[in-house]
């Protein structure tokens, strides 16, 4: 046995047997499911914290997103045609 399990081992020993240890199994207490008004309720209130972002903030994050993807796919269209005319032409 090494060091450490020694002092595991010492620890396990001086641990009040009310203590449920770390290897043990985990405790056998059920949870009550939340019915689904409950549910909803909770997810309202939830909903009522986000940070909503204004009509200008969401034109501006849209506009963001169409120009972005409008450049990914235009890149990836060009290395597309790049390498498959590089390809065609070594063929």
């Amino acid at each position: 046995m090494s060091r450490d399990d020694d002092r595991t081992a010492d620890r396990e020993a001086r641990r009040p047997a009310d203590q449920a240890s770390a290897t043990s199994e985990a405790p056998t207490e059920k949870h009550t499911r939340t019915g689904p008004a409950q549910f909803l309720r909770e997810v309202r209130s939830e909903l009522r914290k986000v940070a909503w972002p204004n009509r200008h903030e969401l034109v501006s994050y849209t506009i963001v997103v169409l120009v972005m993807s409008l450049v990914l796919t235009l890149l990836i269209w060009g290395f597309d045609t790049i390498i498959r005319e590089a390809i065609q032409n070594t063929l």
